[in-house]
């Protein structure tokens, strides 16, 4: 093969490279641990559903589905939460404290000193101080990244200051209904009832707001999480959007439940709320390694494909496995006080030898703006750089260190 045409080859190889590979889109893109291992799994195993809501600024409002969760949202309720509006510090026992931060991410603090429970802390970067009915809680990165503060009382937040804005959370009575910021409402909670719908919800103040319809339905183990016993409880029904209208059902028998949106079906075991089936998928987990791991997955369809997926929790290094012999690294990153969670580099290695890294760079909004791929075989590798624009379209680009024209 002459240089040019390796050079065209290679060109058309590292455009194929920018698309979805097996295995498709990254997690934790642009949401945190709950959007799970695969779409449709907890980061525990439980069966997952993420809904989009819509946008406060830069900060995405999503409802979260999990078969693990007995409680009732004030919203959707039964197995829904809505972590913008439920975000809440509040004690466990004698010395930890809980921080369901307004991702849904679950923060554990423990007190510093014995003598003194108005000093906690939640890991390297998380600190909290209690005054009366007051939390002040701080996040300040040892790499840099912005300062975060959240302000609770009375258990409840109702200001966050962080790298997406400066939020406050109104309440009626003990139930939010409005994030504001800086004298804007970006969200507001607007209730409706009528003869034929339980309860109608309208979120955002946009022209295109999300409408909840929730009307009562059989659902499996709400009474507690060892029930073997159906209950009518009120849940959500039908979410419409801009992008369209989703509707939900529930049910289940003594050895197994289910939950449906739309056309997709999940199913899993009452008392242990771990998944078993997601559409076409069957899913076997294992128990973690270590006590800060998170538990294998492996999921299978009846084709024969399948993927395994394991994850370091306190190193941040994630394993993917797939049919055709391509294993997958990556490093991920927290940006923000949300959680939100950022490939970093991936690394895929095939069955023949062959390996393609990533790296990323990002902007403020957690936009990709820079992304270097390089591609080996052997000895031999090439390198492709791309710079991409607020838009995601690439402007500038180069190749082994030669500029491509056009690009």
């Amino acid at each position: 093969m002459t240089e040019r045409l390796r050079r065209r080859f290679f060109l058309l190889l590292c455009l194929w490279t920018l698309t979805a590979t097996e295995g498709a889109s990254l997690p934790f893109a642009g949401l945190d641990d709950l959007r799970g291992p695969y779409e449709g799994t907890g980061v525990a195993g439980e069966a997952l559903h993420v809904q989009p809501l819509g946008n406060a600024g830069k900060w995405p409002i999503c409802a979260y589905w999990s078969s693990a969760r007995m409680e009732s949202s004030p919203w959707l309720g039964f197995g829904w939460s809505i972590p913008a509006l439920e975000s809440r510090f509040v004690p466990l026992d004698a010395r930890r404290w809980a921080f369901h931060q307004p991702d849904g991410y679950v923060r554990i603090f423990v007190r510093i000193d014995r003598d003194d429970d108005s000093m906690l802390t939640g890991g390297s970067a998380w600190t909290a101080v209690c005054k009366g009915e007051v939390i002040h809680v701080t996040a300040d990165p040892h790499d840099g990244g912005p300062k975060s503060e959240f302000i609770f009382r009375q258990g409840r937040l109702v200001r966050m200051v962080c790298e997406e804005g400066d939020f406050e959370i109104k309440y009626t009575g003990r139930t939010a209904d409005r994030i504001v910021s800086r004298g804007r409402t970006l969200l507001e909670v607007t209730r409706e009832k009528s003869a034929e719908d339980r309860v109608r919800f309208r979120f955002s103040s946009s022209r295109s707001p999300a409408v909840a319809v929730c009307r009562p339905a059989t659902v499996f183990g709400a009474q507690g999480s060892s029930s073997s016993t159906a209950s009518q409880e009120l849940c959500l029904a039908t979410l419409k959007t801009a992008n369209g209208s989703v509707d939900f059902t529930y049910g289940g028998e003594r050895d197994e439940a289910f939950f449906t949106a739309g056309g997709t079906r999940w199913t899993w075991k009452p008392r242990s709320r771990r998944i078993l089936t997601c559409g076409d998928w069957s899913y076997t987990i294992s128990a973690p390694r270590q006590a800060e791991g998170m538990p294998s997955f492996d999921r299978r369809r009846a084709d024969g494909s399948h993927e395994s997926y394991a994850c370091d929790r306190k190193t941040g290094m994630f394993v993917q496995e797939f049919t055709n012999g391509t294993r997958r690294t990556y490093k991920v990153f927290t940006s923000g006080p949300l959680a939100y969670r950022r490939a970093r580099w991936t690394n895929e290695t095939g069955r023949d030898g062959s390996s393609v890294r990533t790296d990323y760079t990002y902007d403020e909004a957690g936009r990709v703006v820079y992304r270097r791929i390089t591609r080996g075989v052997g000895r031999q590798s090439e390198t492709d750089e791309v710079w991409l624009d607020s838009a995601g379209q690439i402007f500038r680009r180069r190749v082994n260190g030669e500029e491509v024209p056009g690009k």
